[in-house]
This record gives C-alpha cells, sequence and structure tokens, in this order.
C-alpha cells in the first residue's frame, strides 16, 4: 500500500491551510461590514484601514506597516480616499508629504471594526483556548520574522 505524501496532503498543506483561513475571515469580515451598514468597503483594506490611527499617518508608512510597495499603498489608499472614510492632509512638516486620517465617518467604522474584532477574538479562545490562541499568534509572528530575515 502506498503511502500518503504529506507534502500534498491537503489537512497538512501550510499554504492551503493560511489560504482557508484567510477566505474564511474574508468571508466573516465581509458578512459583518454589509451588517455594519458599509456594504461596498472592500474587505482586503482592513488591515491598510486599521493601521490608520488618531495621530495621522503616511504613505510611507502604510506601505511599511503592511510591508508593501509604495504604490500598492497608493492605490488602496486612494480607494480608502474615495471611500469617504479617509481623508489626505498636506504634512506641516513636509509640504511633500500627505498624512492620512480617519473621517468621522471612518472613526465610527474603526470603532465597530475593532469591537468586532475583539467579539472574533473571545470566540476563537472559546473554540480553542487562551493559550493555544496566543501561541498560534506567537508562532505566526515568529513565522512572519522568520521570513522577513530571508529578505534582509
Amino acid at each position: 500500500m502506498k503511502e500518503k505524501n504529506k507534502s500534498t496532503d491537503k489537512d497538512d498543506n501550510l499554504f492551503a491551510t493560511l489560504y482557508i483561513l484567510k477566505r474564511a475571515m474574508d468571508d466573516w469580515g465581509s458578512r459583518n461590514i454589509a451588517n455594519w451598514g458599509y456594504e461596498n468597503f472592500n474587505i482586503t483594506y482592513m488591515p491598510f484601514f486599521m493601521n490608520i490611527g488618531n495621530e495621522g499617518v503616511s504613505n510611507n508608512e502604510i506601505a511599511e506597516k503592511m510591508r508593501v510597495t509604495k504604490q500598492a499603498a497608493s492605490r488602496i489608499v486612494r480607494e480608502l480616499e474615495a471611500s469617504g472614510l479617509v481623508r489626505g492632509e498636506k504634512s506641516d512638516s513636509d509640504g511633500r508629504s500627505v498624512k492620512l486620517y480617519l473621517t468621522e465617518e471612518g472613526h465610527k467604522f474603526q470603532e465597530i471594526a475593532k469591537n468586532e474584532a475583539k467579539i472574533l477574538r473571545k470566540e476563537y479562545v472559546k473554540v480553542i483556548g487562551r493559550e493555544r490562541y496566543e501561541t498560534a499568534v506567537d508562532v505566526l509572528k515568529e513565522l512572519i520574522a522568520f521570513h522577513e530575515n530571508l529578505l534582509k
């Protein structure tokens, strides 16, 4: 009897597992966002949106935080501005730079998203326990650091 190759087994395939988790989270987010009254918000922009705090952030800072090119960040920022949730203002310290801020509606949306993320976290903890949840997050961060070190 031939043994199953573990590297191609869907249940053990890290790529498939991460992809399916991302899809599940995107589906969860899209459903919830529609229920919050923001059905036109693109869920893939959420990590970028959530990195715009009260003190404002530049396009370069967002690109760096999200580990994407400045061009990719600019495209997403334009979409966020078009949504009315984000606005850009010329930087006081550097006239060439634009700082991004949340609009009043953006603040409302971000508070809803933060609260819903807390609820989801609580659900995850119910399913797998606090220690395993925290371990999972720590392991994912270690894997990210591993890949970032490869790029240096």
